[in-house]
């Protein structure tokens, strides 16, 4: 019986280890290389629209365009703000998660016969963004690489804990988020 007592603190053990590794590695940031197109799952568009201009300045599209999942009247403005042209732009208008971007952006290289993409997105929504990608590429083994887009203030960029006034709620959301696309539950969380 006493046995017994323990679990519910051991799984509160587990769980809290598991919030702090998943918290401290949300950001994937690795050194982009020239591609054949860029991609951003959509969301919180200014700072990816940001991100994906720098790239397209750089050199970092061989096509010079973008693939928006999905593009709107609202985040439009943010990607022209950014450098990024209208015609640089590839709408996927349909995604409603980062499981649909996912699934829709890949169908769309594979059609527009590509092989290669910048995958840039949130830095806290990176670590969900690769796993739901690579899971997802499985099908197509497109040479993915995945750069993180972060916040400017006062000109200066910054990581989501240094900006998120809450960020313990903050990285708890992207945390429940996570593990259910760990669990394959990406319409229980679809955003």
């Amino acid at each position: 019986m006493k046995k017994l007592l323990w679990i519910p603190l051991w799984i509160m053990i587990y769980v809290a280890l598991m919030f702090q590794i998943t918290a401290t590695n949300l950001i994937v940031d690795e050194t982009p290389k020239i591609s054949d197109i860029i991609i951003v799952p959509e969301g919180d568009s200014s700072p990816r629209a940001s991100s994906a201009g720098l790239l397209i300045k750089e050199g970092y599209s061989r096509t010079g365009k973008v693939i928006v999942s999905p593009l709107t009247e609202y985040n439009l403005p943010n990607y022209v703000a950014a450098g990024v042209s209208e015609a640089q732009i590839i709408n996927e208008p349909n995604a409603t998660s980062t499981y649909t971007n996912a699934t829709n952006t890949l169908r769309m290289m594979q059609e527009l016969g590509l092989h290669s993409a910048i995958i840039t997105t949130s830095d806290y929504h990176m670590l969900r963004t690769k796993l739901i990608y690579e899971r997802q590429n499985r099908h197509y083994n497109f040479d993915l690489t995945y750069v993180a887009a972060y916040r400017e203030v006062n000109g200066k960029l910054v990581a989501w804990p240094d900006i998120v006034a809450d960020d313990r709620k903050f990285a708890f959301q992207e945390f429940k988020k996570f593990w259910a696309y760990v669990f394959f539950l990406y319409h229980w969380v679809d955003e």
